[in-house]
């Protein structure tokens, strides 16, 4: 009788503890998408910071100090992302004053594909259409280059202190725990970082590689906005499975707008299309491996979580996150089983 009722106890508190974690989860994904403004360049800090760390290391090795090291490191990050966000805010700006001028060429395109359908007052639908509002749709996606580089040194800010913090957090954590615990916990800080680390270095070098391509392609066929299209397929391909769709989406809209419907533009097309699905398909999963082991709902699954908490930057972070927290999981007994839920294996 007694251990009937404690088997009931155990079974009560542990829908308890399962309710509770449930709460805690909701009321934390409500405070990261709150108070965006700064977890946000947090989380990108941290990305960073695992792109970064073996450089700094590397520099240490060589006794280059500390201090010279990360003003080396600052000097090169913020010259990086101010060129990058010159160029992104340019583009922009040329997109939104240039693309209304194919206004008359996407009219008589639609007119010319809908002429067989009997559409009500379809030509005055088609000489309201605002072509100019997509400038405020840009700057609104975009936000401005002065809110942008604020962004960008918080986020340097968060990253040299954590590189800086580096070494003292390993005394620290030899200092609060046991040695058995604090080596445990250093592993388990090593792994996630050994596996984002290679997620995004795979990642970036795989963008890197599509978008060099892909401007290539738009060059020759004289494409307009090639060099924020390139920009684009680079930012987006960060982004799995939808990433690449989008970002393919945009130069081949903008060369139907520019060209009409044409068999150079066909060609176009097809090369931005055969060049993602050669790369994602056969190239990076020969680099990458079965290095992250992540299921392709939980991936789906965590870019609409995070995509939702961030928009864009959320749906980059979604991969790394999801591994840093699989990582996590195999590491805690208890938590063990949700680890092998996302495994993909």
């Amino acid at each position: 009788m007694m251990n009937s009722q404690l088997d009931e106890s155990s079974k009560d508190l542990a829908y308890i503890k399962t309710f509770l974690g449930i709460i805690v989860a909701v009321i934390f994904v409500i405070i990261l998408k709150e108070l965006q403004a700064i977890f946000l360049p947090f989380f990108m800090s941290v990305l960073l910071y695992f792109l970064f760390n073996g450089v700094v290391r590397q520099l240490l090795i060589y006794r280059i100090p500390m201090f010279v090291a990360l003003l080396f490191l600052l000097f090169f990050l913020f010259v990086v992302f101010y060129l990058f966000g010159v160029l992104i805010f340019s583009s922009v700006s040329s997109v939104s004053e240039n693309f209304p001028k194919y206004s008359e060429n996407i009219t008589e395109m639609l007119k010319g594909l809908t002429k067989n359908f009997d559409i009500p007052k379809l030509d005055s639908v088609l000489k309201s259409l605002e072509w100019r509002s997509i400038a405020p749709i840009l700057t609104s996606t975009f936000g401005t280059f002065a809110t942008f580089i604020g962004n960008i040194i918080l986020v340097i800010i968060f990253l040299m202190f954590m590189l800086a913090g580096r070494e003292g957090l390993v005394k620290r954590l030899n200092a609060a725990f046991s040695g058995e615990q604090a080596d445990k916990i250093l592993t388990l800080l090593n792994s996630i970082e050994s596996q984002v680390q290679h997620y995004l270095l795979i990642k970036t070098a795989v963008s890197l590689m599509t978008a060099s391509i892909s401007i290539v392609i738009l060059l020759i066929g004289d494409v307009d906005f090639a060099i924020f299209s390139a920009l684009l397929i680079f930012i987006l391909n960060f982004i799995p499975n939808f990433g690449s769709i989008a970002a393919t989406a945009f130069p081949i809209l903008v060369s139907i707008a520019q060209k009409g419907f044409t068999l150079e533009v066909l060609l176009i097309a097809s090369g931005l299309t055969a060049t993602q699905m050669i790369i994602g398909n056969v190239v990076e999963p020969k680099i990458t491996g079965k290095n992250l082991n992540i299921s392709p709902l939980v991936i789906l699954m965590s870019l609409i979580i995070w995509g939702w908490i961030w928009g864009v930057i959320g749906m980059i972070l979604a991969v790394p996150i999801t591994s840093a927290l699989k990582i996590i999981f195999s590491h805690i007994k208890k938590l063990k089983p949700i680890a092998d839920l996302i495994s993909a294996e």
